[in-house]
């Protein structure tokens, strides 16, 4: 196997590490506990790495405008998602909901993953991290080609990220073993399937991170 090449103008695009998917506390649309500890562990050392490297860090996070007087989340009027709320979500088995309100907790980031200064976070309303938001602009101005991407759910807006970032004929990487789904590994790995097949290159956090070649970080 040819040895992972960086491309220099690269990004890491955290989709979604968020306390809804992630913190087993407050959160409700939940990857099994196992597989968010395995993600979040292994995108703690990737994250770690790719800063002392000197190269952006770019978070993806999903928020709704509510109405106060109503509770009725504003921004998520699609037919087909507001036919499931409340129905059980395939693989998870619990009725959907939406708590994912702006400014809510479960809209952050898990504590291990806390933006820290120098990092970049966009907010999104739809699976796709680029309709309508401003990641299209942040990436030409910090002059990124090539998206390393991660996070939550695979099979839905990690899935569409890397198909939206391939349509803009970015270079993308989906790093597999810091991706889950709240539907379950099948769903994982269908979405993973589908990525190889026609998006991206599939690659591992620690050929990632031995790749950026810092002495200190490489995985034996």
């Amino acid at each position: 196997m040819t040895p992972l090449e960086i491309p220099p103008a690269s990004a890491l695009l955290i989709v979604d590490m968020n306390r809804s998917h992630l913190d087993h506390e407050i959160g409700h649309l939940l990857v099994k506990k196992e597989d968010a500890d395995h993600i979040i562990a292994n995108a703690v050392r990737l994250r770690r790495a790719w800063r002392a490297a000197g190269r952006p860090v770019i978070f993806v996070r999903t928020h709704h405008r509510g109405n106060p007087a109503t509770g009725e989340l504003i921004d998520n009027k699609n037919p087909f998602w507001m036919d499931q709320h409340r129905k059980p979500i395939p693989g998870l088995g619990i009725p959907r909901k939406s708590i994912a309100v702006e400014g809510s907790p479960v809209t952050e980031v898990v504590k291990e993953l806390a933006p820290e200064p120098g990092e970049h976070t966009v907010f999104k309303h739809r699976y796709s991290p680029f309709h309508n938001t401003d990641l299209e602009l942040l990436l030409r101005n910090l002059g990124v080609d090539s998206l390393f991407v991660c996070g939550v759910n695979t099979n839905n807006c990690i899935l569409c990220t890397c198909f939206e970032a391939f349509n803009r004929d970015y270079r993308v990487y989906l790093v597999e073993d810091v991706c889950a789904s709240m539907n379950g590994e099948e769903y994982h790995r269908a979405a993973v399937k589908l990525i190889a097949a026609a998006l991206a290159w599939v690659v591992k956090a620690d050929d990632v991170i031995n790749a950026l070649n810092l002495e200190e970080y490489r995985v034996r």
